[in-house]
């Protein structure tokens, strides 16, 4: 059965936000776990104008490459499956790519950010719905495949989206999660200066146990999981190594998103060029332990 977890304690305090963790599943939440909230308010701003961005044009440019690949990954996890629901699909281009060059005859996603909606039906021409998972109606639809890539973590109650997720995936299905990872090596070593901690949004954080109990608790079978990725863990590990020896709020990572320019930032890129390589090879020999940046997840419904 599903952890209702009343059994917790207070593990860490941030700036007045606590973090409680489940003694039965081992799940990390704040305080605001379990309220509801109105999302398209608090995601408002996420993307930024109509071409829904959050960066400068040479990373979002990266972004759309890394999307290509995240679709070839899920064309390659679930060879024979020809539909796929994205639960929060951002700007869309996975599912588009899939559609272009994967064969996908039905690609649909969930996106509550007005610009990244807009964009992804307007200029991508998708199946997009503007709602949040729990609201959303599909006629009994079922898909192949329902991927959650680092949206799990920002929704106050994750075992109603899997439970809902379990309703909307065909027997057999393929399941896709990659959230952060609380076991992660450098939250471990820099504490409040991790980024994917970003109490500013996510509200649950998992550890390989915890998203595993999960999964098993409605009906899902394990199929794969590691803690490495191509696009975030890098860069992940190196600016919250550097926030902490610097004693800042992710400088860089502020700029490529704001362009704001500060007196830090110099010295903050001169520290992720030497820190980068290192990360990288971290990261890779963590692979498959579970101490990596990011919970990588397989799952099948059974």
């Amino acid at each position: 059965m599903i952890c209702n977890h009343q059994n917790y304690r207070r593990i860490s305090e941030f700036d007045s936000v606590f973090l409680y963790e489940c003694e039965n599943c081992k799940l990390i939440f704040t305080d605001r776990y379990g309220k509801a909230f109105d999302y398209k308010v608090l995601y408002a701003d996420y993307y930024k104008n109509e071409l829904a961005t959050r960066f400068g044009f040479g990373v979002e440019y990266l972004i759309r490459i890394f999307r290509f690949f995240r679709a070839f990954k899920v064309f390659t996890i679930a060879y024979f499956s020809k539909s796929i629901l994205d639960v929060g699909s951002g700007r869309g281009y996975m599912l588009f790519y899939l559609k272009k060059y994967f064969k996908y005859y039905r690609t649909a996603g969930t996106q509550i950010s007005k610009n990244a909606f807009n964009f992804s039906r307007n200029k991508l021409g998708l199946e997009i719905y503007d709602k949040d998972l729990l609201e959303l109606n599909l006629n009994n639809a079922q898909f192949d495949v329902i991927t959650v890539w680092h949206v799990l973590e920002h929704v106050p109650s994750p075992e109603k989206y899997i439970e809902r997720i379990s309703y909307f995936l065909k027997q057999k299905g393929k399941l896709i999660i990659e959230v952060p990872n609380y076991n992660s090596w450098t939250r471990v070593l820099t504490g409040k200066y991790w980024l994917g901690m970003d109490l500013d949004y996510h509200i649950t954080f998992f550890r390989p146990e915890s998203l595993s109990f999960l999964l098993k608790s409605c009906n899902f079978k394990i199929k794969n999981i590691h803690t490495f990725s191509l696009e975030y863990s890098t860069f992940l590990s190196a600016q919250s190594l550097i926030s902490k020896f610097t004693q800042s709020n992710h400088v860089l990572f502020n700029h490529l998103q704001e362009h704001d320019l500060k007196p830090q930032l110099l010295i903050q890129i001169l520290f992720f060029i030497l820190l980068a390589p290192v990360c990288f090879l971290i990261n890779i020999l963590l692979y498959f332990s579970k101490k990596g940046e990011v919970l990588f997840v397989i799952a099948e419904k059974i």
